[in-house]
């Protein structure tokens, strides 16, 4: 483990300094600071051009710490929190004060979680014991553009914003974002816990543990207490749309006429034409999500014209993804059927 033990002593000495550290999780990669300094927290919001009014998430090594931040630490939160972390469940709690007051942006309340990634533990577990411990981070892109799930993609994202003395932690197959997808956020600070973001927990498993029925929380612009909730959000630069099985047996060769097309579907198109590259995406959801980001990073530099996805499977195993989907269709994306 000596890589991991020297990528780590480098990440802790920047974020005891006040750097920021763009570092991989189970999900994706995340682009941290010490919670419990504004300054650095101020320049996360800079760096990724993140509005204000956004807080933050923050990782914690253990629930000792989590008992730190919050306010109060009552049963949903107590289960949710047995049955799943380290991992990527993100909880929103009442605000203890112990952080940077730009992390909760305004908030009463924080969102919180403990990661499963070796590296991000590692790295929170060395933070503590020479610093707060509490790191917070928000995705490692720039505002509303595409997660990373590697260094390489955090590279192209971030590398005109970061300063020399940042880091960038290096990625490999040993320490890959396994997930690719965000953390399911659920709000556990009043006394009916919502989902506020849908992620790689479902909405089942939750109800499961908690043994009650739970909603997701429809965001339709207003300001969210969330991470992801904006309706425009992990879009490519490349114009991007979704669309069905059905619209690409009649459409695709007029959508090609546009220029170079990708096509990304569940089964070889019918039609071929000469700007078409059309690829067959997993079947399995999980391998799917695990792909999904750095496909679209890849995508966005190969200069495309228009990339399509085919509409994946509407249930409860996909909504993470369709979710995702929804968000990244983009303005650029002009042309009706």
């Amino acid at each position: 483990m000596p890589k991991l033990t020297s990528e780590v002593s480098k990440a802790v000495d920047s974020l005891v300094r006040g750097k920021l550290v763009a570092f991989p999780t189970e999900t994706v990669y995340g682009l941290g600071g010490d919670a419990t300094n504004e300054e650095a927290v101020k320049r996360i919001y800079k760096v990724k051009g993140r509005p204000t009014d956004r807080p933050l998430i923050l990782h914690v090594p253990d629930l000792a710490t989590v008992k730190k931040v919050v306010l109060n630490w009552a049963s949903s939160e107590s289960k949710l929190a047995s049955r799943f972390w380290p991992g990527p469940l993100t909880l929103v709690l009442k605000n203890g004060g112990l952080i940077a007051e730009s992390a909760s942006a305004g908030y009463e309340t924080i969102a919180v979680r403990i990661p499963s990634h070796p590296f991000a533990l590692s790295m929170l577990e060395s933070f503590s014991k020479i610093g707060s411990g509490i790191v917070a981070a928000p995705s490692a892109n720039r505002f509303s553009f595409v997660s990373t799930t590697n260094a390489e993609d955090v590279e192209m994202s971030l590398q005109n914003h970061l300063d020399k003395a940042d880091m960038i932690v290096s990625s490999n197959s040993q320490d890959e974002c396994k997930f690719g997808l965000e953390s399911t956020i659920v709000d556990c600070s009043n006394d009916s816990p919502t989902i506020l973001r849908v992620g790689v927990i479902k909405k089942s498993e939750i109800e499961s543990c908690l043994g009650i029925q739970v909603r997701i929380s429809q965001v339709e612009g207003r300001r969210q207490n969330s991470p992801g909730s904006s309706l425009i959000h992990y879009s490519p630069r490349t114009a991007f749309r979704v669309i069905t099985n059905n619209e690409i047996e009649k459409n695709l060769l007029d959508l090609c006429e546009e220029g170079k097309t990708f096509l990304w579907c569940f089964e070889k198109p019918a039609h071929t034409h000469k700007n078409l590259i059309a690829e067959i995406a997993p079947s399995c959801p999980r391998k799917y999500g695990r792909q999904l980001y750095s496909k679209l990073n890849s995508l966005d530099r190969e200069q495309f014209t228009m990339i399509l996805f085919e509409e994946p499977p509407k249930n409860e195993d996909w909504n993470a993804i369709c979710d995702r989907l929804e968000k990244a269709k983009n303005r650029f994306c002009t042309k009706k059927f």
